[in-house]
């Protein structure tokens, strides 16, 4: 039998390996594992095929558990939290971690979800923006960080006022302006008379009906009136939820021809979550990850199972499972030819 010198050994192992990274569909093979000093971001993120995300529903009412989705590199694990987030006047972020952590793993095609749970507020806590995010990402600046947003609902509305300070206009229309609210919630506005709390009307007119509205979106105004005839002194007024029967906040109000004007405060503006991230969603389109239940191919890169049955015409389409096979298979043939001569040797 002839013998095969180390150096045809060696030039056979690398025309097979040649052949392997040159092969159409198999570039996935020459990433390297990742370091343990990779943040998970940088992991999920550095798949040139599919953009990294994450997906979450629009809105979160207190206390509800809801599917959470990656996107990224396929076969990949990351930490998913929720946060609270809060801007100053100078606009400085503050971070609040709400509910426990989840683990999320991304499939072949780079999609994962799990199921998010968040505990109920405490009570008269009301709602706001909330991040969903690689749990890494705390307190760091909102264009880094790999999240999306969705907006906290809770029974208790965020009351920003009616547009007066504590002077306000009798018999003008004024109207309560809620934030954050459970949609279908019903609320009321109500004055106290001595020791008992009645309604005060919705306009300025005989016959009024009473001030209440049930709020068909998160952001919702009760509209009513400051009754003529009032003593000149402060009156305590409250809005009342009328679902549970619970006061949701009280405020003066000191009868005035034409009152105090205090401009309602504007919501807070945030920055686009995740538009310095390299390989990001937000990065590649310019805004914040869509809030959807599972990313389609078309909008997120993300490839699609093959229906059964089905013939793949792009050896680009394979899935990464796939390519693991092929590659495993061609190495172990590249190494029993490499490993076969020596063996016969050491037979004879």
């Amino acid at each position: 039998m002839t013998r095969r010198s180390p150096g045809a050994r060696r030039l056979l192992l690398s025309a097979l390996a040649g052949a392997v990274l040159g092969a159409p569909g198999l570039h996935l093979l020459t990433a390297e594992p990742a370091s343990a000093a990779t943040s998970e971001t940088e992991r999920l993120c550095s798949d040139d095929g599919v953009r990294c995300s994450v997906q979450v529903p629009p809105r979160w009412i207190d206390g509800a558990t809801h599917r959470v989705g990656v996107t990224g590199r396929a076969d990949t694990t990351v930490t998913v939290r929720a946060f609270r987030v809060t801007a100053d006047s100078s606009g400085t972020v503050g971070w609040e971690a709400v509910g426990s952590e989840v683990e999320i793993t991304t499939d072949e095609h780079g999609w994962g979800s799990a199921d998010l749970a968040l505990p109920s507020s405490p009570g008269g806590a009301h709602g706001g923006p909330l991040v969903v995010a690689l749990a890494e990402a705390e307190g760091k600046e909102l264009t880094t960080v790999l999240g999306a947003w969705s907006e906290l609902l809770t029974p208790t509305p965020e009351v920003l006022g009616d547009g007066y300070a504590e002077s306000k206009p009798v018999g003008a229309p004024l109207g309560v302006a809620l934030d954050h609210v459970v949609p279908g919630s019903t609320y009321a506005v109500e004055r106290l008379d001595g020791s008992t709390w009645t309604a005060v009307p919705g306009q300025d007119s005989p016959g009024a009906a009473d001030a209440q509205a049930t709020c068909d979106d998160v952001r919702c105004t009760v509209p009513y009136v400051v009754p003529r005839g009032l003593p000149a002194e402060a009156t305590r007024f409250r809005l009342i939820d009328l679902r549970s029967g619970t006061p949701v906040t009280t405020w003066k109000v000191r009868p005035h021809a034409e009152g105090q004007t205090r401009p309602i405060p504007r919501p807070e503006v945030f920055p686009v979550l995740g538009l310095a991230v390299e390989g990001s969603l937000a990065a590649g389109v310019g805004v914040d990850s869509a809030a959807v239940v599972r990313p389609r191919s078309r909008n997120l890169d993300v490839p699609l199972p093959e229906s059964q049955g089905s013939t793949p015409t792009d050896l680009g389409s394979h899935s990464v499972r796939t390519v693991q096979y092929v590659t495993a298979g061609i190495g172990a043939l590249a190494l029993a030819l490499a490993l076969g001569p020596a063996r016969i040797r050491r037979r004879r």
